[in-house]
C-alpha cells in the first residue's frame, strides 16, 4: 500500500523519500473509519475512508466511493468511475515551478483506494463528474473551535507558497497569517483557475479549470465563510477571442456564467468576499494589453456591483484590483507590485496581496 506523508516537523526527513516515490509502510497502531461527502445540484458523493496511524502522524485512505442522486435517491456504488485524488505539497516542492498546485492521482477505488496520504496534506476526491470534491481532513491547521475561512485563487494566491516558510505553514503565506489571525484556513490557490468553467470542457478536466468544486466540498464543513480571488484568467480568456464579435460573445458568455455561480454562493448562507484581480494593461499570453485591461474590468465591475446589490447578504468586496491599479512596471512615480506580465506579483507585491487576503477574511467575522 503506498503512503504519502510528510510532517511540519519532520519534512527535511521524507521529502527525499516522497520525490523519489518511495513507500513507507504505515505503522498499524490504531485504524479508524469516517466517511466524507459533498453536494452539488441534483447529486451527492460519498467517500468512506479509513485512518492508520503512522510515524509522522495519521494517514487515509478511501474504501469505498458511492453516488447518489438527489434529493432522495439511495447511495450507489461508483467505486469502479474515475475520480481524482487530490494531495498539499511538500515544502520542497513549492519552489518548483512545474510542480503544479498540489500532487495528484486519477483512476478507480482499485487505483486510489490503496495510496495513504497524510491528513495534514488534506486528501480530497474530485467526483467522478466534477461537480464538487470531497474533503477529508480541511483545515488542518490553527486550533480547534476557531473560525474556518475556504481561500480560493489563481495562481496569484499559488505564488504566496514558500519553500521555507512553508516548513511552519503547508499552505504557505496566507495560512500563517489567518491563523495568527486565530483562523483556521484552507487554501486552493491554483493557477489557471477562472470563475467560469473552460468552454467545452466536462467531468475531471471541467473541475481542472475552475473552483467551484472545492467551495461545494468546503462547505460540507462548515466553514464560517471564504475569500475568492479569481478573474484574471477569465479576462485573459475574452482577451484571446480573436475579432470583437467574438470577444463580446466570450463576455457575455462569462458573466452570465458569473451571475450563475454567485448565486449559489449568495443562497449557501456564508460569508463570501470577492478579491478584484489585477486589471489595469498586462500581457495575458500575448493578448492585446487593452483588451486584457476592457476585459478584466468588466468583470471586476460584476463583482463590485454584486457585493454591493445588497446590504443584507453576505457577498462582500475586497478591491485589490483599485489598491494595485497604479503599481504595475510602467506606473510612475510608484513601487512596483508586479513583475513583467504585470499580471504576477514580485515580492512587494505578495505582500500586499497576502494582507489583502488577510482583510478580506476579517470581513467574515
Amino acid at each position: 500500500m503506498r503512503s504519502i506523508m510528510s510532517r511540519t516537523g519532520a519534512v527535511t526527513a521524507v521529502s527525499a523519500a516522497l520525490a523519489a516515490g518511495t513507500v513507507v509502510a504505515p505503522s498499524p497502531a490504531f485504524a479508524e473509519t469516517g466517511t466524507q461527502i459533498c453536494q452539488a445540484p441534483g447529486v451527492a458523493y460519498r467517500v468512506t475512508y479509513e485512518v492508520n496511524s503512522s510515524t509522522y502522524g495519521p494517514i487515509a485512505h478511501a474504501t469505498a466511493f458511492q453516488r447518489r442522486t438527489l434529493p432522495s435517491g439511495p447511495w450507489t456504488d461508483a467505486s469502479t468511475q474515475t475520480w481524482q485524488l487530490r494531495w498539499d505539497h511538500i515544502p520542497s516542492a513549492w519552489d518548483n515551478p512545474w510542480s503544479g498546485p498540489h500532487r495528484q492521482e486519477q483512476g478507480n477505488l482499485a487505483t486510489l483506494g490503496p495510496i495513504q496520504v497524510a491528513t495534514y496534506l488534506s486528501p480530497r476526491y474530485v467526483a467522478p463528474d466534477g461537480a464538487c470534491t470531497v474533503y477529508l481532513s480541511p483545515f488542518a491547521n490553527g486550533t480547534a473551535g476557531q473560525p474556518k475561512i475556504g481561500v480560493l485563487g489563481d495562481s496569484l494566491t499559488q505564488s504566496l507558497n514558500d519553500s521555507s516558510y512553508n516548513q511552519q505553514h503547508l499552505q504557505g503565506y496566507v495560512q500563517g497569517n489567518l491563523n495568527g489571525a486565530g483562523r483556521r484556513a484552507e487554501v486552493e490557490g491554483q493557477g489557471g483557475r477562472r470563475w467560469t468553467p473552460r468552454p467545452g470542457t466536462a467531468d475531471l478536466v471541467r473541475a481542472d479549470g475552475y473552483l467551484l468544486d472545492e467551495f461545494r466540498g468546503l462547505l460540507q464543513h462548515d466553514p464560517q465563510g471564504y475569500v475568492i480571488s479569481l478573474g484574471p484568467n477569465d479576462g485573459g480568456h475574452i482577451a484571446l477571442g480573436g475579432t470583437d464579435q467574438e470577444r463580446q460573445a466570450r463576455l457575455d458568455a462569462t458573466i452570465s456564467a458569473l451571475r450563475t455561480i454567485i448565486n449559489e454562493i449568495r443562497t449557501s448562507g456564508r460569508c463570501a468576499v470577492f478579491v478584484t484581480g489585477p486589471d489595469n494593461l498586462a500581457d495575458y499570453l500575448g493578448a492585446n494589453p487593452w483588451h486584457y485591461a476592457a476585459a478584466t474590468q468588466a468583470i471586476n465591475r460584476e463583482l463590485r456591483a454584486q457585493a454591493n446589490a445588497s446590504a443584507t447578504d453576505d457577498l462582500k468586496l475586497q478591491d485589490f484590483a483599485a489598491l494595485s491599479f497604479d503599481h504595475h512596471t510602467y506606473s510612475q512615480g510608484q513601487q512596483a507590485w508586479f513583475i513583467a506580465d504585470d499580471i504576477h506579483l514580485n515580492a512587494t507585491g505578495k505582500l500586499h496581496f497576502t494582507n489583502a487576503i488577510t482583510q478580506a477574511a476579517s470581513q467574515c467575522p
